[in-house]
């Protein structure tokens, strides 16, 4: 797992989630503001940061290559 990616997906993550909650309490206030389109690209937003975040939470640690040994064949 990267760390600084893993944290920039995360940081993604909460943004698109503020945002829809922004789109959620616009549209229960102010119901002619907000429209469909806008709830449907929030929640594939939404679905893209979870993605991102599951994808880099699940990858493998990787070595440098100053700690592998390059003469052992992998």
């Amino acid at each position: 797992m990267n760390k600084k990616t893993f944290t920039l997906a995360v940081v993604f993550l909460v943004l698109t989630l503020v945002w829809l909650g922004t789109n959620i309490y616009w549209r229960v206030t102010h119901s002619n503001c907000v429209n469909t389109f806008d709830f449907i690209v929030g929640i594939l937003f939404v679905a893209a940061a979870a993605g991102m975040v599951y994808n880099e939470y699940h990858k493998k640690k990787r070595k440098h290559l100053d700690e592998v040994d390059k003469y052992k064949i992998p």
